[in-house]
């Protein structure tokens, strides 16, 4: 699948997702409530734009655009960064980050110029910006570390593997680490400034999940999965302090690729791949934390599967090439393609629910 497109709007009632009988499981409200959200799409003409949406359920195409900020190229990361003020990244191989502030809706643009390429996502540590990027010639993963009041580049730190993708900042004590750290998913695929997104068939993969002192970029600890061909791509913390990991299949058979896992966990017990996501044509668009566990959108299988933090299948429900995820409490909001939708926008992979 060469895009993740889907268009705006998703169906408004109250879903409950084929729960055993047995468990006490609280439903999942998917969509049903009023919500206002800062997403990235792209228009019926190509153009990207950032902005803001409401949700309106029990309505046909119920996403209405409020106002939107043209984009140079497709979106893909969207941050908080502080106070009204958010950060929207290029999908790799990116070369802008856009600061939108949402009550002034003014941006401030920073071009890369810097001989790596922008991988779509960041996170923010006292008083630095970290970004995702990788190394334009020798392909190898790194972080830059950015001034956060101007986005400066201070430093540039090695990933120790290939493809940075999300990152997170972890509370002190996560993971048997005692000290601050940066927990980044190196996708582990290889590429060369001149072929873009495209992966070297030649070359292996070195997916990992690398624990990264947030003051020095010293490495603290590196996890692994048994299968290299499993791109660790798409990061949340549950309450309990599970991490969840949405990955995807890169296997050289179709049949491979769906029977591999979609979602892996990580807790004190290591890192571990979760059976029962597999079937899902290998391919995990994002991931949200609910009260029981994870919800991941199957962009491919067209669905979203519900996992709880033991690794317990809880339900799926179907939605036609489902990525964006956003949750708060059980409730959990869904970008897919439905049958409808007014106007025809094409939302991009990520969102935050900013009201609901």
């Amino acid at each position: 699948m060469n895009r993740r497109a889907f268009l705006a709007a998703a169906g408004g009632a109250t879903v409950c997702m084929a729960m055993p009988l047995a468990r006490a499981v609280t439903p999942l409200r998917l969509n049903d409530t009023k919500a206002t959200l800062l997403a990235a799409w792209q228009q019926a003409s190509g153009n990207y734009q950032a902005g803001i949406l409401e949700l309106q359920p029990h309505t046909d195409g119920f996403f209405e655009v409020q106002w939107a900020i043209d984009l140079p190229t497709r979106p893909h990361g969207l941050m908080h960064f502080q106070g009204d003020d958010y950060l929207v990244i290029a999908r790799r191989p990116g070369d802008w980050l856009m600061q939108l502030n949402l009550h002034t809706r003014t941006t401030q643009r920073t071009w890369q110029d810097s001989g790596r390429h922008l991988n779509g996502h960041s996170a923010v540590c006292g008083k630095l910006l970290f970004t995702a990027e990788t190394d334009l010639l020798t392909g190898h993963g790194a972080l830059g570390v950015r001034d956060r009041a101007t986005l400066k580049l201070l430093d540039v730190w090695p990933t120790h593997g290939h493809d940075p993708h999300e990152l997170l900042v972890l509370p002190q004590g996560c993971f048997g680490i005692t000290e601050p750290c940066l927990l980044v998913a190196n996708g582990g695929i290889q590429t060369h400034a001149d072929m873009g997104r495209t992966q070297l068939s030649q070359s292996p993969m070195d997916s990992s999940l690398v624990a990264i002192h947030a003051s020095t970029g010293k490495l603290l600890k590196q996890w692994t999965l048994d299968d290299s061909r499993l791109s660790l791509r798409h990061l949340v913390q549950h309450q309990s302090g599970v991490l969840g990991i949405a990955m995807q299949a890169h296997h050289n058979t179709e049949k491979q690729r769906d029977a591999a896992p979609v979602l892996a966990m990580l807790s004190h017990g290591g890192l571990k791949p979760v059976p029962a996501s597999t079937h899902m044509k290998g391919y995990a668009g994002d991931i949200a934390a609910t009260p029981e566990g994870f919800v991941v959108s199957c962009t491919q299988s067209n669905v979203v599967l519900h996992v709880d933090t033991q690794g317990r299948r809880l339900g799926i429900t179907p939605a036609d090439a489902a990525c964006a995820l956003a949750s708060s409490g059980n409730k959990v909001w869904l970008g897919h393609k439905p049958a409808l939708s007014k106007p025809a926008i094409e939302l991009d992979n990520h969102w935050i629910v900013l009201e609901s």
